[in-house]
């Protein structure tokens, strides 16, 4: 009886014991389904951590694209913002410029001295025909110079060319000194190349034609205001024509006996006089 009481709890420890010592492969039904639910746990864990690791990524990836959509529409609505801004105030500007212009240049030729005649219709100047031409493409507009022989004086352009539109107002400047120890009077003269093009170059004379007397050793700026007019672009003969030149040449001057300003020829030039008296000096 005490074998059949004592034997089977002997015999499984016997067993556990007997296996314990160096762990090898005899395990117990218990200890093998633990390994084995346990094992099939840490993995399913893993995958959901795995899984949960990739929905992560993936919508961190989806905001940073959405994020990048959003700040590309956002800057191209800041460009066509800016550029609408930019092209209002462009129409603006030249409108405003267009009722300003004759009055702007008036001053302008008062300030450097010249006189600011009116020697084309005051309709050429209406703001409706300062109103650039946009689809034509620029014209360059080359300046030149020339001095008479018998004038001491050095008259140069101060800017080699500009471009503009037909209807597009430009403003440039040249530069005039008498080089010897008396006053003298010039007068210009200007024309424009080709020829074909000349009716369309439109300006506000302010040296040209006018008295323009010097004190010895003096130096002024002579600013130029024009346009060409809009008309230019539907004139056939000008339709290819993409350069112009405006030269002005300068000759020494005198009043004639019925008070005209008119040029000195060489022989005259020896025997001019002081025909005007020397203006004030500006305090």
């Amino acid at each position: 009886m005490l074998a059949r009481a004592f034997g089977a709890p002997l015999r499984a420890q016997f067993c556990v014991r007997s296996a314990a010592p160096g762990r090898g492969p005899v395990r117990t039904v218990f200890e093998r389904r633990f390994v084995r639910n346990n094992s099939s746990t840490s993995g399913n864990a893993g995958k959901r951590a795995e899984a949960a690791s990739g929905q992560d990524a993936a919508a961190r990836k989806e905001a940073f694209y959405r994020g990048l959509a959003r700040a590309r529409r956002d800057h191209e609505n800041q460009k066509t913002l800016t550029l609408a801004l930019y092209a209002a105030s462009t129409i603006i500007a030249a409108t405003a410029l267009a009722y300003a212009a004759v009055p702007l240049y008036r001053v302008l030729c008062s300030s450097y001295g010249g006189k600011a005649t009116n020697a084309a219709d005051d309709a050429k100047f209406s703001p409706d025909r300062l109103i650039p031409v946009e689809r034509k493409k620029r014209i360059r507009v080359t300046f030149s110079s020339e001095v008479s022989s018998i004038l001491p004086w050095s008259f140069r352009p101060q800017q080699r060319e500009v471009h503009v539109l037909p209807g597009e107002t430009a403003l440039a400047f040249y530069k005039a000194k008498n080089n010897s120890d008396k006053d003298i009077i010039g007068m210009a003269t200007y024309s424009v190349v080709p020829d074909k093009a000349a009716p369309y170059f439109s300006k506000i004379q302010c040296f040209c034609f006018e008295e323009q007397q010097l004190r010895a050793g003096e130096e002024v700026d002579m600013p130029v205001f024009f346009f060409i007019d809009p008309d230019f672009v539907n004139d056939p003969n000008t339709a290819h024509v993409d350069d112009l030149v405006l030269h002005y040449t300068f000759f020494r001057a005198q009043y004639d006996d019925q008070g005209t300003l008119t040029p000195v020829d060489a022989r005259a030039a020896a025997e001019i006089k002081a025909t005007t008296p020397a203006p004030a000096a500006i305090a």
